[in-house]
């Protein structure tokens, strides 16, 4: 697996596909990017996809570091950012903190952060319930690896529209789970917004959310899109928290379509 050395560490990736560099930001910290393979790949024939995992002793602002770090040894040209979950909260980190490097954002279930100062508790807050399940996922830190993928398997249900999907192996077959930067996580997490800050994000931003996300759906995305000026918002009303794979063909035509508006297809 190749790999380049950043910010005094060595990070691994993988990538496949051709067209604009993208890196993927995968959400779950302490969960490896296998998660989103082979169903992210739906995207190979419109970008050079370029996966890897966080780091440990973890910051939203280290892994933003990252990412521009990585964006640099990849390509000498701004790259896109495709954030999923807290991913996606890296991602903007990112573009903030490094707009030479970013071209643009791609964010998948996502949510700003905690509460801006323009904000009132119901203009961040008002969402569907949370199923217990998840919230424990949320609140909870994992004590092991084996205990965080316990976890994940879990709730997996929980990410899509159809629960259960009974037809389809579990997503997390593949992936690594490492608690202790999965631990790491859950305070940066849980303080971090860029609220206030977005109305300065200068590149273009596609925001897609699923309907029937229950970790961040419509409502949070709409956070997103009404603060950052050159945003796209696109809901997918057969879609939890993976619409690459509930709504493949509805989620690769709305980046494909993205891109082109965009300009960002070289």
């Amino acid at each position: 697996m190749p790999n380049a050395a950043v910010n005094g560490a060595t990070l691994e990736y993988e990538e496949t596909g051709t067209g604009p560099t993208c890196l993927v930001l995968p959400g779950w910290i302490g969960v490896g990017h296998q998660y989103l393979r082979p169903g992210l790949d739906c995207l190979a024939p419109h970008l050079r996809l370029v996966y890897y995992d966080h780091r440990g002793e973890f910051t939203v602002e280290r892994a933003a570091d990252d990412a521009a770090g990585l964006a640099a040894a990849v390509g000498p040209r701004p790259v896109l950012l495709l954030g999923h979950h807290a991913g996606a909260s890296v991602a903007v980190e990112a573009a903030l903190r490094h707009p030479d490097r970013v071209a643009g954002l791609i964010l998948v279930g996502a949510t700003p952060g905690e509460l801006g100062a323009s904000e009132s508790l119901a203009d961040a807050f008002e969402a569907p319930p949370t199923p217990p399940e998840v919230e424990v996922l949320q609140r909870v830190p994992p004590g092991s690896d084996e205990e965080l993928e316990s976890t994940m398997r879990g709730v997996e249900p929980f990410f899509f529209h159809r629960l259960g999907r009974p037809e389809a192996g579990s997503i997390f077959a593949r992936a690594s789970f490492s608690a202790a930067v999965s631990r790491d996580a859950y305070m940066p997490l849980a303080w971090w917004s860029a609220v206030d800050r977005l109305e300065s994000l200068a590149v273009p931003v596609l925001v897609l959310a699923g309907r029937s996300d229950v970790f961040n759906g419509p409502f949070q995305s709409a956070r997103i899109a009404r603060n950052a000026p050159r945003a796209t918002s696109v809901v997918l009303e057969e879609s939890g928290h993976l619409p690459w794979i509930e709504e493949r063909d509805a989620f690769v035509g709305a980046v494909a379509e993205w891109l082109g508006a965009e300009g960002l297809t070289r």
